[in-house]
């Protein structure tokens, strides 16, 4: 049975629909499964219902496309209060009554302990999709369960390296969250790691996909153990990254002093960072404060040393991962599914890492910080001719006070 024919008319539970994953979940099975219903569970927060927090997660940037395709999709949607962290997920006894239509269901972040305890209690599941990290784990990652509690029920638990911005959908290099990644890759700052390693990067697009196509692959397996599957990555260096990005550097600058590149000297690392980075920052924010401004643009170095500093940890060593599997389920797929689920995709490095910047031009970065910087970069290449014209003015008037 196809994918599409066996998502068909399915009651899908989704768990950690707040995140970045999550989001991007529920955007994929509303666009492109369109007779899939989704229960999802939200705790109160900030004063927000259940319901406000669902129409909040829907007008955000990343279902642009879907509110334009699928405009009543929000129908097919039903929010539950309740907590990742507690017994039985705290949902109420009629609440659990309803899920008991659930077949398939998702858990795209946090914990997963307490959502497998309470997924065995569906009495249709056909399996649980539980993301994971590669990070996790030494030495060679297998195929397997390494020191992982999964009880002996149909689990897809899929292993993701870094998640990055989307490829292709919703919309090419779209991009909400400055992370360590993206910052690399749009050269906002300069990043520590050893540049001729693997990127451990997977487009969040290639990670959804895989998630419920593992799902689709273990469900009709009728799988009584947990399957593992090692997501693929992106498919080049973190040195690829930084040499490919120098066009879309020059077109979409980010509004730091940050420069691109990578190196594992740590003492390099830090001087550049410092002379290049932090010190330019902090003159400029001090004009800006003596003008009367708002000071800026530290606290925009802060934030892309904080999204770097996640990158630190992993881009300094390989992580030798097995992938076979994500290949095979890649093979699984029909030809027309292959292009609404690919799994695995040829990247254009240079055009992915183009659209990136672009996205985080739009949705990452402060208009009033665009403005900032793009004035200092002009005072920048005009400093040059000011002191030139300058000196010229000087010199001649001293030559005149001579005569």
């Amino acid at each position: 049975m196809s994918l599409c024919e066996w998502y068909a008319n399915r009651t899908v539970l989704l768990t950690g629909v707040t995140s970045e994953l999550g989001r991007a979940v529920l955007e994929k099975i509303l666009r492109s499964l369109p007779d899939v219903r989704v229960y999802i569970i939200l705790r109160l927060r900030n004063g927000l219902t259940k319901e406000e927090r669902l129409k909040k997660i829907f007008a955000s940037p990343g279902y642009e496309r879907l509110r334009q395709e699928v405009p009543g999709a929000i129908s097919r949607v039903q929010a539950f209060e309740g907590n990742l962290l507690y017994e039985g997920l705290g949902l109420s006894a009629e609440d659990k009554a309803s899920l008991r239509e659930v077949t398939v269901a998702f858990h795209a972040g946090g914990p997963h302990d307490v959502v497998l305890e309470y997924c065995q209690e569906l009495p249709k599941l056909r399996c649980v999709a539980v993301a994971s990290s590669i990070f996790k784990h030494r030495g060679e990652i297998t195929e397997g369960l390494q020191n992982e509690a999964i009880p002996k029920i149909p689990v897809a638990l899929v292993r993701f390296p870094f998640i990055g911005p989307a490829h292709k959908q919703p919309m090419p290099g779209f991009v909400e969250i400055l992370k360590g990644p993206t910052a690399l890759m749009v050269g906002a700052g300069y990043a520590f790691g050893n540049p001729e390693l693997q990127a451990e990067v997977v487009p969040i697009d290639a990670a959804v996909n895989t998630m419920i196509a593992a799902a689709w692959e273990v469900g009709t397996s009728d799988a009584a153990e947990p399957v593992v599957y090692n997501a693929a990555t992106i498919g080049c260096t973190w040195q690829d990254l930084v040499k490919k990005s120098r066009r879309a550097s020059w077109l979409y600058p980010y509004p730091t002093f940050g420069i691109r590149g990578m190196t594992n000297v740590a003492p390099l690392h830090w001087l550049l960072v410092l002379l290049l980075e932090w010190l330019p920052s902090v003159l400029c924010d001090t004009v800006l404060g003596l003008c009367g401004r708002k000071q800026r643009i530290v606290a925009e170095y802060d934030r892309v040393r904080n999204a770097l500093r996640s990158l630190k940890s992993i881009s300094w060593r390989p992580w030798a991962a097995e992938r076979k599997r994500v290949y095979l389920l890649q093979n699984r797929l029909t030809g027309k599914e292959r292009e609404a689920f690919p799994v695995i995709e040829e990247i254009d490095i240079e055009a992915y890492i183009l659209c990136v910047a672009a996205a985080a031009r739009k949705y990452c970065v402060s208009e009033d910080n665009l403005r900032v910087m793009k004035t200092i970069r002009m005072l920048l290449l005009l400093a040059p001719a000011i002191l030139v014209v300058a000196y010229i003015l000087i010199f001649n008037y001293h030559t005149y006070i001579a005569r």
